[in-house]
């Protein structure tokens, strides 16, 4: 069976987006880079929630033409451009996507998504998404959690974990990356 696996960074506070949205308080480096790569190895499909996907498809498909893209950027996008590409919302239609081999979930997500892991193919991996993360977590859809925790405290923005049920994690690997970043891996228990 197909995994999920959601990537995500996080501040010491438990902040998953600024309140500005910025993402400038999030650390970045080769080691990061390359850790992030290396989950769309044996990934075929995508998934973001709708604020993460429109952002997405204003910029990714732009980059290979963009002289100033880096190589990891334009591989990154031609990647993009290649998988399958989930995105669940309750207001986006699929008719409003202009985004080739995107998918449209609304609020069944959950059991789709189940549905899709059952199907043939390679993993699906998220990044960002706090809201879908969030969600994804209470459904009980989430096989790997990768949390990038981010040396800072931001005092406001959006928290990654709202109320729900317990849900016991089991820590897989703990690894310190430049830039002091703890790069976690989490499965359920």
């Amino acid at each position: 069976m197909r995994k999920l696996k959601m990537h995500i960074a996080l501040s010491l506070d438990g902040y998953a987006a600024a309140a500005d949205g910025s993402f400038d308080w999030i650390t970045y480096n080769a080691a990061l880079e390359a850790r992030s790569h290396a989950l769309t190895a044996d990934a075929d499909t995508v998934v973001f929630g709708r604020v993460t996907y429109q952002g997405m498809q204003s910029y990714w498909p732009t980059v290979p033409d963009n002289p100033q893209s880096s190589p990891a950027e334009v591989r990154h996008a031609r990647w993009l451009d290649r998988v399958t590409k989930v995105v669940v919302s309750r207001t986006l239609r699929q008719e409003e996507t202009t985004w080739a081999g995107t998918l449209v979930l609304g609020d069944d997500f959950a059991a789709r998504l189940d549905a899709l892991k059952r199907q043939p193919g390679g993993d699906m991996v998220s990044f960002g998404s706090p809201s879908l993360v969030n969600a994804c977590l209470a459904a009980g859809v989430v096989d790997e959690l990768y949390v990038n925790l981010i040396p800072v405290i931001l005092g406001v923005g959006q928290l990654l974990f709202r109320p729900q049920a317990r849900k016991p994690l089991h820590l897989v690997e703990a690894a310190p990356m430049p830039g002091g970043v703890a790069a976690l891996l989490y499965r359920p228990a």
